[in-house]
């Protein structure tokens, strides 16, 4: 197995304007017999699901989705360096792929090595995904998209445009973000995504490859 998610830590890198992240001691084996933390985190901390209720009224929320959607074959598609603020389309995930398949499987990751820069300020200025290309891939049978990145929409302060995000969970589809250790997978592997089972728009998942 290969675990593809980042670890929640006090003071984490978030999106912006979601909350900040604390872990801190609640009891203590010295006084009170037991060790316990106290969580102060957001939905989507970490490497984390979106359900559609995040940018869609009404949409399903993590509550309404089945485990059998969250695990499966996935076509990992490892792009050519990223540059700052680049959007990335079919004529790149084809020269990735050499071809992209009349039919993916429901799962697609996107590489874009920008997974290193997590916790630093050029995480911010991450690569997106054009909305045609994720139109596309959505018309040849994704159903999630896996990315190494804060969104697979351009981040940035106050944005309220989130063209990937409307064509994705507005299809009732499922985004999960800030995957990390992507290096080395071969194009088709099997992964599993868990998500904290409460009912929200978004939780934090830890994220293995399961054949690796």
């Amino acid at each position: 197995m290969r675990e593809l998610s980042h670890p929640i830590t006090s003071g984490m890198q978030v999106y912006p304007g979601d909350p900040a992240v604390s872990v801190d001691s609640a009891l203590s084996v010295e006084q009170d017999g037991v060790d316990v933390s106290l969580l102060h985190l957001g939905s989507h901390t970490g490497t984390h699901l979106d359900a559609p209720s995040h940018t869609v009224a009404g949409g399903r929320t993590t509550a309404a989705i089945s485990l059998e959607e969250l695990v499966g074959d996935a076509l990992v598609v490892h792009l050519a360096e990223q540059s700052a603020h680049a959007s990335y389309g079919l004529a790149e995930i084809t020269a990735a792929l050499g071809e992209i398949p009349a039919a993916v499987p429901a799962i697609v990751i996107i590489n874009t090595g920008w997974a290193h820069h997590f916790d630093s300020d050029e995480a911010l200025n991450h690569p997106a995904i054009a909305p045609d290309a994720a139109a596309e891939l959505w018309s040849r049978g994704m159903r999630l998209l896996a990315v190494d990145t804060l969104s697979p929409d351009p981040t940035g302060e106050g944005s309220t445009d989130f063209p990937v995000h409307e064509i994705v969970l507005g299809g009732d589809g499922l985004i999960v973000e800030n995957i990390t250790g992507l290096e080395g997978l071969p194009e088709r592997v099997r992964v599993g995504f868990f998500p904290l089972p409460i009912d929200a728009d978004g939780a934090p998942v830890r994220a293995v490859v399961l054949n690796d």
